[in-house]
């Protein structure tokens, strides 16, 4: 009897694990909370107008891509953009765009961005199905796909993120100021 009490003990203390549990994430900080992240010569800055947004209304954003290269680049006047958020709880949800791998673009689709020039983008994620009112943290993206023409060049592709940027999400109030 005593044996099977100790390997009970035994099995209980293996199942739970010795090891440290990773403790989720939960936004803190209201406005930019890391620096723009680059690739290959592309940074993306995320800032947003109003720092303090009422569920159900947009997140209104404004992207800024910068060339950081020594050389000056093709990039798309409006590439394929996306946006990344952990909510109050932890929780990671997204919008989702559809990659293309390859693309044939024009010029008057793009924009020859030289050294330390930047363009702006804006950017909306619509929050009527966010649940839950606090610091909500948010990540742009911008997704290109490799240019087929060749008459531009060098044409930046790839996937790069911005900084993170939290808003502070307040309840949605109805037209009596209710909640």
């Amino acid at each position: 009897m005593k044996w099977a009490v100790y390997m009970l003990a035994a099995l209980s203390m293996a199942a739970s694990g010795c090891g440290t549990v990773k403790e989720v994430y939960h936004p803190r900080t209201v406005g930019p909370v890391s620096d723009s992240q680059d690739c290959d010569g592309i940074a993306l800055k995320l800032t947003a107008p109003a720092k303090i947004v009422q569920i159900g209304k947009p997140a209104v954003f404004s992207v800024a891509v910068r060339n950081t290269s020594n050389r000056a680049i093709w990039i798309p006047k409006k590439p394929q953009q996306g946006f990344f958020w952990t909510y109050p709880n932890g929780r990671h949800d997204c919008y989702m765009i559809d990659r293309e791998q390859s693309r044939f673009f024009t010029k008057s689709e793009c924009q020859l961005l030289k050294p330390g020039d930047e363009i702006l983008l804006p950017g909306l994620v619509e929050t009527s199905y966010f649940n839950r009112p606090g610091i909500t943290e948010f990540l742009a993206e911008i997704d290109v796909a490799k240019n087929t023409n060749p008459e531009m060049q060098p044409f930046w592709s790839g996937r790069v993120l911005s900084n993170a940027y939290g808003l502070q999400l307040i309840p949605f109030k109805n037209v009596s100021g209710v909640l």
